[in-house]
């Protein structure tokens, strides 16, 4: 536990860069409250003067009377005027540098692999952006600003307190060092509970997303009341975790408290004593007991800054996990940034992939070839490696072994903005955002117009669906397109992709979720659309793939059929053994 303090600033450090770029607002919100306390801490001398004036009589007219009050009275808009300047720069401030680190929080998930996710819950992202970002923000800006009012309010007023007298100035500062003991001790503590808490959220957080995301499956296996049950367990926890960590803070304060109050004994005790020795005036005492009262806030506010610079550096810890973490799938010094432009020429050559959390290989020795707008059709049992072909081509994952090109291309030179822009692809499991029709079909080419969105809805043989809407192409789908069936879904997707214009169109069991007739209709739609691109189709009927000018047949990762399909039907192999099996299922049914 030693190095907790070493850790709190070597993880608050990473926000040096974010601070640089604001420093010119940090340095005037300093300058604002150095003239704000400078203005606070003189009004004391005031008071005090005006007291000993009055005791010793020299204060006989309203003139005497209003010239301390108005001196009072500006010093006191000094004050104000000068806090309200630091709030309009720091907290401004802190807020902008929020934004900017959601804003490079959101780019380092954006630019990670598919393995970085594999790892991580929703909600446990959920809980870095909510929770853990706003703990960073409030060191950033309150910490900060309490942090310089708190020096300068001790710097001017002991300074102003030694002038008048060192001898109860150092008397009163004895409770300091048992302060700083308390705040140590009682900071390495909130730094401690503070990270569990927010481990606790993102459990939290992670079940009530899932829960709700799969609140269908939920209710039809009649599990609210488990879910609910587990929901409450893990608020439970979290709440008893919380309230530990409140504890702590709680008794941060007042421990700050009782011994700041200590000095109110010693200034009456040693201030009495001087004002019997004669050495020591009733304005002075004053002015002593009101500097002790400006700084009651300031100390009070070491426990509070103290707890937000344990939890700022938690959360930023946190964040700093994701922010550092580089993706295995990235551009590199061997890419050639002079490919600016891809046909669509794919070629696998030899190529073999094991997955990191594999313990077998997806992919073995598996080599083909698909001209500039040719097809290949792959046919597979679950698990053959069909998907992982499908990986391997926008480079979601890099070969173990072998090649993969694209236009002679090896895809590991060629820029991954560039790569990925050519092709378009469209899963098993569709995703559509909660947004209109419209939208969804644009949202691979926000520029499509209106007539591009329409002849991609007709081609995925989605538009008469879209007609019967109440609203059309402008009806809102909800989350996930929960008002479409899984049909409509993989159509919409389907039309999504098209309206790309990719050089390169996959569709990885994109029609399992349509009937034959409808398949065949779309089958039909694609046939112009696959002349002038590269086509892969990934597929469990053979009539989705018999028009493919190339087929192959994957099982456990190896290809054990290749050629077109009249080719395949004469080899009498796996793929004639399915022709066969579902042409008969197709007259039973």
């Amino acid at each position: 536990m030693a190095d907790r303090p070493t850790r709190s600033l070597s993880e608050l450090r990473r926000l040096a860069p974010y601070l640089k770029r604001y420093k010119g607002m940090i340095v005037w919100g300093l300058i604002f409250i150095t003239i704000s306390n400078v203005s606070s801490t003189t009004i004391p001398r005031i008071v005090g003067a005006a007291v000993d004036g009055f005791k010793a009589g020299t204060f006989t007219g309203t003139e005497h009377i209003l010239q301390p009050i108005i001196f009072i009275l500006l010093l006191t808009i000094g004050s104000g005027l000068g806090m309200f300047a630091t709030r309009r720069t720091i907290i401004v401030m802190s807020r902008r540098v929020e934004e900017d680190l959601r804003n490079d929080f959101l780019a380092a998930l954006q630019r990670q692999d598919q393995a970085f996710y594999h790892d991580r819950s929703t909600g446990s992202l959920l809980a870095h952006f909510t929770n853990d970002i706003q703990s960073v923000r409030a060191f950033i800006g309150p910490a900060i600003m309490y942090t310089a009012n708190t020096v300068t309010v001790f710097l001017f007023a002991l300074s102003w307190m030694m002038i008048i007298s060192p001898v109860l100035t150092l008397a009163i500062v004895v409770p300091i060092p048992f302060i700083a003991w308390a705040t140590y001790t009682l900071g390495r503590k909130i730094h401690q509970r503070y990270h569990t808490v927010q481990e606790q959220y993102e459990m939290v957080t992670t079940h009530a997303q899932e829960a709700f995301s799969g609140i269908r499956v939920v209710r039809a296996y009649d599990r609210e009341d488990e879910e609910s049950s587990r929901f409450n367990e893990h608020s439970t926890e979290y709440y008893r975790k919380g309230l530990s960590l409140a504890r702590v803070q709680a008794f941060m304060m007042p421990s700050m408290t009782v011994l700041f109050n200590l000095s109110y004994i010693v200034v009456l005790g040693v201030g009495g004593w001087l004002i019997i020795g004669s050495s020591f005036t009733v304005g002075d005492l004053t002015q002593f007991f009101i500097y002790l009262n400006q700084m009651i806030w300031p100390i009070g506010a070491i426990g509070w800054v103290t707890g937000m610079i344990q939890r700022g550096a938690a959360s930023m810890g946190r964040l700093g996990v994701i922010l550092d973490s580089t993706p295995s799938i990235a551009d590199s010094p061997q890419t050639n940034h002079q490919i600016t432009q891809l046909q669509g020429e794919i070629t696998f050559d030899h190529v073999t992939l094991q997955y990191p959390s594999g313990t077998s290989p997806a992919l073995r020795d598996v080599s083909f070839h698909v001209p500039v707008g040719g097809s290949l059709g792959i046919l597979g049992p679950v698990g053959s490696g069909k998907s992982s072909i499908m990986n391997l081509i926008p480079r979601l994952f890099d070969a173990t072994s072998g090649t993969v090109s694209l236009d002679g291309h090896d895809v590991r030179t060629i820029p991954l903005d560039v790569l990925r822009s050519i092709i378009a692809v469209v899963p098993q499991e569709s995703f559509l955002f909660s947004e209109t029709i419209a939208e969804n079909i644009r949202f691979g080419r926000p520029t499509a117009s209106e007539d591009a969105v329409h002849t991609a809805a007709e081609r995925a043989q989605i538009a008469g669906d879209i007609q019967r809407l109440p609203n059309g192409y402008d009806t809102v789908v909800g989350e996930r397109g929960v008002t479409l069936s899984g049909g409509q879904k993989q159509r919409t997707a389907l039309a999504r992709a098209l309206a790309c214009e990719p050089a390169i169109l996959i569709l990885d069991d994109a029609l399992s979720a349509v009937d034959t007739h409808t398949e065949a209709r779309i089958v039909e739609g694609l046939t112009a659309v696959m002349q002038h691109r590269t086509t892969i189709i990934i597929a469990h009927r053979i009539s989705t793939l018999q028009h493919c000018d190339t087929i192959i047949v994957l099982q456990d990762g190896v290809v054990t059929e290749q050629g077109h399909h009249d080719a395949l039907l004469e080899l009498g192999g796996h793929y004639a053994e399915t022709y066969q099996r579902q042409l008969l299922e197709e007259q039973l049914s």
